[in-house]
């Protein structure tokens, strides 16, 4: 007769890990035995000892081995997602459970419980909550690094995004009435919209995040509507530093002949100022066109000025920015700058 293959004490292992989830699926973390496993396992309760010191090391590993392989599935879902919009609809739709039936969220609730009791319990648990933050605070840092969102502090969204879930989740789950998924859902999107700068509607279609280009999502919209408060800012004060912040360092700026460099824009605005006792300039329009993969992006952007000049006095101009630009880390520049003069009073 052909031998049967014994398993290596990492497949038994894996084995008791899986059935003890089972069981505690059934009974709860509470009302789990080691005899339990052991008979559903068909063997002694000495092979589990065996393998496992104790009851509370057995629930413990068991947790742990059950919500990392739940973890990672999550995670190749999510970064598979392709833009930060989508991975964040993905992390909203994983971290919110199915129904009061979802066997992993009835895991998570009782372990926390459990954790109460058990201090193996307590740090894995704390460790497997941890990674569910550090998922949502990397997708939302993905998302500044594109443009995509806003947000000042990822870490500490990523904390009140987990803690909404988990407080939400025991209501939803535990509880009949209180809400149906779509209501939990919405109520998670909204804060999350709220934490990195978009609004909720934004979150309901991540795939329309990642048009190679079209209008800005609302974060980059923003911030090339800051940055074009910031020159204007520059101009009024006739800060040359402030103004140099504002260009790539390839930059080029038309006005009349083109000026290319950072530097050289910079000691051209200082020559240009020179001849102002000052100058005022607003931008009451602009539409934009972006790509939100590249970092690119034009704009026209209508400008109005009032000026004293030293030779002429004073008078004003109505014109028009045809801009490029470019993302560099988390900031957006110009790339290009041509003016187009309207008029002249």
């Amino acid at each position: 007769m052909r031998a049967v293959k014994k398993p290596t004490v990492a497949e038994r292992r894996a084995e008791i890990l899986e059935i003890t989830c089972e069981v505690v699926i059934e009974r709860g973390f509470a009302a789990t035995r080691i005899a339990d496993v052991a008979k559903r396992l068909g063997v002694s309760s000495s092979l589990i000892h065996y393998h496992f010191d104790s009851k509370e090391q057995l629930l413990a590993e068991a947790f742990a081995h059950y919500a990392r392989k739940d973890v990672a599935e999550m995670e190749a879902e999510i970064e598979a997602a392709p833009s930060a919009v989508a991975q964040l609809d993905r992390v909203i739709h994983n971290y919110v459970p199915e129904g009061s039936g979802d066997v992993e969220w009835m895991l998570w609730i009782d372990g926390w419980g459990e954790a109460l009791r058990n201090p193996m319990m307590r740090k894995i648990s704390q460790e497997l909550d941890e990674q569910s933050a550090a998922l949502a605070e990397r997708v939302i840092r993905h998302g500044v690094d594109t443009g995509e969102f806003v947000c000042v502090d990822p870490a500490a969204a990523a904390m009140r995004l987990t803690a909404v879930v988990d407080g939400l989740a025991v209501q939803f789950a535990a509880h009949d009435g209180m809400m149906t998924r779509d209501q939990f859902i919405d109520h998670v999107r909204t804060l999350a919209a709220w934490e990195v700068g978009l609004e909720p509607e934004a979150l309901r279609d991540g795939s329309a995040a990642v048009a190679p280009s079209g209008p800005p999502s609302p974060a980059t919209d923003n911030a090339l509507r800051q940055l074009i408060a910031r020159y204007c800012d520059a101009v009024l004060r006739n800060d040359a530093e402030a103004f140099g912040g504002c260009w790539t360092t390839d930059a080029t700026w038309h006005l009349g002949k083109p000026i290319a460099g950072h530097d050289a824009i910079v000691a051209a605005f200082r020559k240009l100022m020179a001849g102002y006792s000052w100058l005022a300039q607003t931008a009451p329009n602009a539409v934009f066109e972006v790509d939100e993969t590249s970092g690119t992006g034009t704009g026209r952007v209508m400008i109005h000025e009032s000026y004293r000049s030293k030779k002429e006095g004073v008078g004003a101009l109505v014109g028009v920015y045809h801009d490029r630009y470019q993302r560099t880390g988390n900031t957006w520049r110009f790339a290009e700058r041509r003016i187009e003069v309207i008029s002249r009073g």
